[in-house]
């Protein structure tokens, strides 16, 4: 009874994801009519000029948001413009971002080059990571940031933290103060009200008339060894490249390999829906019991280890698969196959990056993307012949 209540409730949610979101995807997309729902979008350009209602999800060489979000924006690509209100908040990655608009919620970016618009005001957090961070806006909460160079020429109304190669302070600081960089240079505007903590190779800063009825300490616990900030900063941007990359590779060698098992699962999870999910499910559960059973027969260990090896394979490759079907799916429902396959692969890249910033939402993320990845895997199993000579084949 459990099993079935489940698999319904995954159906129902599957269902509801469909009925209640906008689906769009191509070389250039433009929204142009106003979104009453939420709007999952992947393609090579991307541009919003119509209010959502519901949440945006979207990846794309270059991104452009002109128009109202009234609720979360999840969004990846090479370049990135946020130029309308976003009634939520934001959680962005790409080459090159900026925000040109007020953010009602927090803001979370990483990425070469981040600029925050003069005007802006973010109403809570700012979490920022990036080679060159800019911010030239207001921003209520607290702001944490990790970067080559950090620019501030606007004003941080609540306590900041940041650390990098060079901080370059221009602003009014309303907050504490947690400063550590190679070099600090303070301009003319700088104001601290609260006190500062920091660290700088200088040591000896003057902080001058820049304190306001606050006082500004040297601190060496907050030192940055040589070559260490570069993991505050250039890091968390090469890291995302290279995860990027490698997600990249992965796509490419499943394509290539099992091309028309991914179509064929598209066309079956697509025609079958409740009965994938249903096998995908008995997969995860009924595996590890068929791995511990065969350990504990020793003489089935092979067997044991072997199963073992592809279940870890599939939960690691499960959101590459996911975004390979997925991209196969609007393939065979949108556009007849005409597809290339380096499209489909340039398609299945872009809902990979969608895929994991959803999945940062917290509970309904990681809970789609199980039922996901239980419906993916469950219809490669429909798809698998079983031969008793020759083994099993993938269609």
């Amino acid at each position: 009874m459990k099993t079935k209540f489940l698999i319904s409730l995954s159906f129902s949610l599957l269902q509801a994801m469909n009925v209640f979101a906008q689906w769009s995807s191509g070389e250039n997309v433009v929204i142009s009519e106003k979104v009453t729902h939420d709007l999952y979008i992947a393609g090579g350009t991307v541009t919003i000029n119509a209010p959502v209602s519901g949440d945006l999800i979207v990846a794309g060489g270059t991104v452009t948001v002109n128009d109202t979000i009234y609720q979360d924006i999840l969004a990846a690509g090479g370049n990135v413009n946020l130029n309308g209100y976003v009634g939520d908040d934001i959680r962005s990655a790409g080459g090159k971002i900026i925000l040109s608009g007020n953010v009602s919620g927090d803001v979370v970016v990483t990425g070469g080059t981040i600029e925050i618009k003069k005007d802006v005001t973010i109403a809570g957090d700012l979490l920022s990571a990036g080679g060159e961070v800019t911010l030239d806006g207001e921003v209520n909460g607290r702001i944490r940031c990790g970067s080559g160079i950090f620019t501030l020429n606007g004003k941080a109304n609540g306590d900041i933290d940041c650390r990098g190669e060079e901080l370059r302070l221009n602003g009014t600081v309303n907050g504490q103060s947690v400063l550590a960089a190679g070099t600090i240079t303070l301009g003319s505007g700088a104001q601290f009200n609260k006190d500062v903590r920091y660290w700088s190779k200088d040591q000896a800063l003057d902080f001058g008339s820049t304190l306001n009825q606050s006082k500004a300490t040297f601190d060496e616990s907050l030192e940055i060894d040589n070559g260490r900030w570069h993991f505050l900063g250039f890091a968390s941007v090469l890291m995302v490249i290279w995860y990027l990359g490698t997600a990249f590779l992965m796509i490419v060698i499943v394509q290539y390999l099992f091309s028309l098992t991914m179509k064929n699962t598209a066309n079956t999870v697509k025609n079958a829906s409740l009965k994938s999910l249903g096998m995908g499910f008995l997969f995860f559960v009924g595996v590890p019991v068929l791995i511990v059973v065969s350990i504990i027969t020793i003489i089935g260990i092979p067997v044991g280890v072997l199963l073992l090896f592809g279940y870890l394979t599939v939960i690691l490759l499960g959101t590459v698969i996911v975004s390979l079907i997925a991209a196969n799916w609007i393939n065979e429902t949108n556009y007849n196959s005409l597809w290339s396959g380096r499209k489909i692969i340039l398609v299945a890249c872009g809902i990979f990056v969608v895929l994991k910033l959803a999945s940062l939402t917290p509970v309904v993320g990681p809970l789609i993307m199980l039922l996901l990845v239980c419906m993916a895997v469950g219809g490669i199993l429909q798809n698998i012949k079983w031969k008793r000579k020759k083994g099993l084949e993938l269609t």
